[in-house]
């Protein structure tokens, strides 16, 4: 479900994950944060709540693009080191290439034991598109067929010089 960036959806998710726990239900549940999302107090209170609780069923995924609507997330308020923030709090906790499908799936499919997992993405906003990737005011963007087009393009370009 999306519930928008006031960091909402991180307390849904706990709520989720510790019902599944009490329900006795072996499932995982998969929360994404924004690093601008992270600003908001909800969030660390749903953090500090799953730590605290070792609800190793749930996997905080933390979108690190260093962006978001309004500049540059460092120049906000800037989080420092979320890896640093999540095993403070008790997570077993991990930086990865957002772009990297291959140790992203690792860090996925990881088996939490004692604490609950956090991973956060390196990530670029617009990874790919370079018009995108460069500008400042990529959290939303209008797109007509044209500028799609090339942007297409772009990708596909990328994309045949990877399988060559």
């Amino acid at each position: 479900m999306t519930t928008g960036s006031l960091g909402q959806g991180t307390s849904t998710a706990v709520g989720l994950a510790l019902g599944d726990r009490l329900q006795g239900r072996d499932c995982r549940t998969f929360l994404i944060v924004g690093d601008g999302e992270a600003e908001e107090g909800q969030v660390w209170e749903a953090a500090m709540f799953t730590a605290a609780k070792k609800l190793t069923n749930l996997v905080w995924i933390i979108d690190w693009n260093k962006k978001q609507l309004d500049g540059y997330v460092k120049d906000i308020n800037d989080p420092g080191d979320f890896q640093a923030k999540f095993e403070a709090f008790g997570f077993d906790a991990v930086t990865v290439d957002g772009h990297d499908v291959e140790k992203l799936y690792e860090a996925l499919t990881k088996k939490a034991e004692e604490k609950p997992i956090a991973i956060i993405l390196d990530s670029v906003k617009g990874k790919g598109v370079t018009a995108v990737e460069e500008t400042m005011a990529n959290h939303s963007m209008k797109v007509g067929p044209e500028v799609f087009d090339g942007w297409l393009a772009e990708l596909r370009e990328k994309q045949a010089a990877m399988k060559a």
